[in-house]
């Protein structure tokens, strides 16, 4: 090849990778600087809305008509009769509540009850209560359970676990974010099992969890 071709070989091939060299560099900037909006974004966000989290708590327990049969097979019915409070402290965030589910549970391994709750709106700095229903019809429970829960039911009180889980929109200005799930464990929610028990029970807060 001779020189002057060369030459310009090399000079179109150095300018070539010059060009690709800037169009990288190009879009490195374009990223960092989407990245620095966003966080931008976020913060002013933070700063003229001030989320706080959410507060659960059981407000309320009674049961009624608390059975338990003997093993093996044995097996759980009982009525569960809850108050479930969720607060929101925020002043410009509401809350749309698609679905709402509750779990009384046993240990880590029985479930005893499941019931739905209806969609619900809560407003701003609001508390709302829900009154909740979970009737524990046969429900299977191992042989271990089944003696500490005739041990409680000899008693008189029984510790269950309530968990609340639903997906819900957050709503700042009129804008709706996208949908999240929330779960709220609360524990040990001890029950007693006269009829005047329920005017002593104690409130007892949730753990809670968005993601």
């Amino acid at each position: 090849m001779p020189a002057a071709e060369a030459a310009a070989w090399r000079d179109g091939a150095q300018s070539g990778h010059a060009r690709r060299v800037a169009v990288l560099r190009c879009i490195v900037a374009s990223m960092v600087v989407t990245v620095l909006l966003a966080g931008l974004a976020v913060l002013i966000f933070w700063l003229v809305v001030r989320p706080k989290p959410i507060d659960y708590a059981v407000t309320r327990a009674a049961v009624r008509h608390f059975n338990v049969t003997p093993p093996p097979g044995a097996t759980v019915n009982a009525t569960f009769y809850l108050t479930f409070a969720a607060h929101n402290p925020n002043r410009r965030v509401s809350i749309l509540y698609e679905w709402v589910e509750f779990r009384v549970l046993y240990g880590e391994s029985a479930q005893l009850a499941v019931q739905d709750a209806s969609a619900f709106r809560q407003p701003r700095r609001n508390e709302t209560r829900l009154d909740v229903r979970a009737v524990a019809r046969s429900a299977p429970v191992g042989e271990q359970a089944a003696r500490e829960l005739r041990h409680d039911l000899a008693a008189g009180a029984v510790g269950v676990d309530v968990r609340m889980r639903a997906r819900a929109q957050f709503k700042v200005a009129g804008v709706r974010s996208r949908s999240y799930s929330l779960e709220a464990f609360c524990s040990p929610v001890v029950v007693g099992l006269s009829p005047s028990a329920a005017r002593s029970f104690q409130s007892v807060p949730c753990d809670v969890a968005v993601s």
